[in-house]
């Protein structure tokens, strides 16, 4: 004997006008998100340098190895200092790419 499949209306479905006014408001989501993300260079590099240590030093207790690594005194010197390698690794990029035109 075959089982029929029969689909019933979710009443917790988005409708269609709902479903594209979430795909607008997650579209404009991400674009201030990377608007945000590229006025505030050093977002990255703190994320990058966290990582870096954590796989590093890989701890037992993270939340702690956190809460030690963003309250460190030189931390801001060492992300400034990333986005100034940063600045001058695209800028030595974008002269190459300049000489390549």
């Amino acid at each position: 004997m075959e089982h029929a499949i029969i689909e019933k209306a979710n009443p917790i479905a988005l409708s269609e006008e709902q479903k594209v006014k979430l795909n607008q408001y997650k579209i404009q989501t991400r674009k201030h998100n990377e608007v945000f993300l590229r006025k505030h260079p050093e977002v990255g590099c703190l994320v990058s340098d966290f990582l870096h240590e954590v796989l590093l030093q890989r701890p037992e207790n993270v939340v702690e190895f956190a809460s030690q690594h963003f309250t460190q005194p030189d931390i801001r010197n060492r992300i400034n200092s990333q986005i100034k390698e940063e600045k001058k690794l695209l800028r030595r990029e974008e002269r190459r790419e300049a000489k390549d035109s």
